[in-house]
């Protein structure tokens, strides 16, 4: 069962629904696991519909929890069987169930966590049209674990489906919210006395209620937000570009020895520590776009994973007009419609101008186009030459900028993540009825040369590679991205669906690549 559980994670529901059935599992009646089970792959299912469908899917996922519920009597399938029969619209019902979650938990359950216990209750006592009683038992679910930020994000997407259902308010909601995320950027150059800025970005930190940040650690404004954000215990996430080496000697040393320091320290305090790109000369600026991407988009990611809001603090920049690479993130920033704060430094920017570079950023798709098993000519002809139709209409409208074989893997390289991630929903969608599809998405730096074999251009790259061998480990029906995609279409796209991260793969001569399976958005 728990490799079903594995593929409905990563979003390929058929095939979890075959290998349920395979197990025999749809002939099952007497097993509270499998029911419970096929309540989880319903309501996945229920989630991503609208009306009709939606009522019915949650009807039936309510049906299977309570039958498991009815076999062993446990508040986990009595919780997701009341919430369900809400969305079914059976609101008499659920309030039934509820009551029932209440009788348990009053009973006793062992071996529950005081944060479970006091969550379930919440839920049906919202359920049960109790409001009052359901904000003081989330208040005290809290209360038992302040840290626990994943679980009150749970409870608080749970209470925002029942909110939604109910036609009811959700303001009340933000004040048990976890912190917010930060991304931060901006001027090397600061004013000789810090302190005043210090207070003001103090201020804002704590206005906002900032607990994570993410940004590189260059001298000048980088250094100084992310000690203000370690002096007031928040999370600093570094994301660097290329490595910790090449940063220092081309950000950090040349601006002072005090500089050096600094960043020892802060990268010290550093929850977690990335390199993106390349670390010569020649690809430090793609680098540095690449590394604000990724950092932007895991601030959103982390927001979007605790129920929070991702915000952005810019030090220098008075405008998303200015010059620079800043107010270029701003400028995506402000696109995506998330909040920004800009604090002006008025000191003279660096002359230095960023050397042009011939590399640049590239979003790579890899399209599997076998749907059968084998390699075999009859089968080639058959799913190559029938699928590659709906392919090509799917990128018709933003034809990819580089396309190449290898075997029957498609890849297509495209400017933006966004455009990538449109293709590859598009290929989903064309390709929904012809059987399993698998595809990967990566970001990284490629370099265009000329082809020697035919003179015209050509495009080189890791990314290419990277692409390719995490389709190998893409389940059939499921869309996966590197962890620097799926931050990267975060950052630049308002609705980039779900990311839900799925592990780490072991790549030759390279480190390890998180993995997230991309979904479509639930339907609240």
């Amino acid at each position: 069962m728990l490799a079903i559980t594995a593929q409905a994670r990563a979003g390929a529901l058929d095939r979890a629904w075959q290998m349920f059935r395979d197990a025999g599992f749809d002939r099952v009646a007497d097993d509270p696991a499998v029911l419970s089970l096929k309540g989880r792959l319903l309501k996945d299912e229920a989630l991503l519909f609208t009306g009709a469908a939606r009522r019915d899917h949650a009807r039936a996922a309510a049906a299977a929890y309570a039958a498991a519920a009815q076999l062993a009597p446990a508040p986990y399938p009595l919780i997701n069987a009341a919430t369900l029969a809400l969305i079914a619209g059976d609101v008499a019902g659920s309030r039934s169930l509820a009551a029932d979650v209440q009788e348990l938990l009053h009973a006793g359950v062992p071996e529950e966590t005081p944060y479970w216990l006091a969550a379930t209750e919440a839920e049906a006592l919202l359920l049960a049209g109790d409001m009052s009683g359901a904000e003081a038992a989330l208040a005290r679910a809290i209360a038992s674990a302040p840290h626990a930020w994943e679980d009150h994000a749970s409870t608080l997407r749970q209470f925002g489906v029942i909110l939604a259902e109910q036609g009811g308010a959700t303001a009340w909601l933000d004040a048990y919210r976890p912190p917010r995320s930060l991304h931060f950027a901006g001027h090397m150059r600061l004013p000789a006395e810090e302190a005043a800025l210090a207070a003001a970005i103090d201020a804002l930190l704590a206005q906002e209620r900032i607990g994570f940040g993410y940004g590189a650690l260059a001298a000048g404004a980088d250094l100084l937000i992310a000690e203000r954000l370690i002096a007031r215990g928040a999370d600093l996430h570094v994301v660097l570009p290329g490595s910790v080496a090449a940063f220092v000697a081309r950000s950090v040393r040349p601006h002072g020895a005090i500089w050096v320091q600094r960043f020892e320290a802060a990268l010290a305090e550093a929850a977690s520590i990335q390199e993106m790109g390349e670390a010569s000369s020649a690809a430090f600026m793609p680098s540095v776009r690449l590394a604000d991407l990724v950092a932007m988009g895991q601030a959103t990611m982390r927001a979007a994973l605790l129920q929070s809001e991702a915000v952005q603090l810019l030090l220098g920049p008075g405008s998303l007009d200015a010059i620079g690479q800043s107010a270029h993130a701003g400028t995506l920033w402000h696109k995506a419609g998330r909040r920004q704060h800009l604090l002006p430094l008025h000191v003279p920017a660096s002359a230095a101008s960023p050397e042009p570079s011939p590399l640049r950023v590239l979003a790579v798709l890899a399209v599997d186009l076998m749907s059968s098993d084998g390699e075999a000519y009859a089968a080639l002809a058959h799913d190559l030459g029938g699928r590659l139709a709906g392919v090509t209409a799917a990128f018709a409208g933003c034809p990819p900028l580089a396309a190449r074989w290898s075997g029957q893997r498609l890849l297509l390289a495209f400017d933006r993540p966004g455009v990538a991630w449109n293709t590859a929903r598009g290929v989903a969608a064309a390709l929904a009825s012809t059987g399993p599809l698998r595809q990967a998405l990566h970001i990284g730096l490629a370099m265009p040369v000329e082809d020697p074999v035919t003179g015209g251009p050509v495009l080189l790259g890791g990314a290419f590679d990277v692409a390719e061998r995490l389709l190998a480990v893409t389940p059939p029906g499921a869309m996966f991205a590197s962890e620097a995609f799926a931050a990267s279409l975060a950052a630049c796209e308002a609705d980039a669906g779900r990311a839900e991260l799925m592990g780490e793969v072991a790549l030759a001569d390279q480190a390890p690549v998180t993995l997230y399976a991309l979904k479509p958005q639930l339907i609240r």
